[in-house]
């Protein structure tokens, strides 16, 4: 495969992945950023509304420990909250606090519309192409 290919092709997803991240909401330019790792997590968090600690850090594929760490910080950030289950105090969940239901609704709307925007250079039938083409290149999420 060319390099020159390679190198279109990253710098093509780097500029798809520039479109698709959201401006932050002018409440928000005042509050700490999230990291990547943050970030990934709040996109579990986004997917199935409440997560275990063991499963946020099988999703993140990083140790228990770490995905602790990194909810502690999003918990100060007032954007996640830790719930104790009712039949075993000792399973912990998380899930969104209301500020983080804001927001993560903010970038769901944000990200829908920066991506209604890209697909609409395409016609129904290119579109359906590329979604076919480009799921061919990602593995799937569990």
């Amino acid at each position: 495969m060319p390099e020159k290919q390679v190198r279109q092709f990253i710098d093509l997803m780097d500029m798809v992945a520039e479109q698709l991240r959201p401006v932050r909401r002018p409440q928000d330019l005042d509050q700490p950023e999230c990291s990547q790792q943050e970030l990934r997590a709040l996109a579990a968090l986004g997917q199935r509304h409440t997560l275990t600690m063991s499963e946020l850090a099988a999703i993140l594929k990083v140790p228990l420990s770490t995905a602790t760490h990194m909810i502690d910080k999003l918990v100060v950030k007032n954007l996640v909250e830790r719930r104790h289950v009712k039949h075993d105090r000792r399973i912990v969940q998380v899930a969104f606090s209301k500020k983080g239901k804001r927001i993560h609704r903010f970038v769901l709307e944000s990200r829908f519309a920066a991506g209604r925007g890209m697909l609409a250079a395409l016609n129904p039938r290119e579109r359906g192409i590329f979604l076919q083409r480009i799921s061919k290149m990602v593995p799937e999420i569990p």
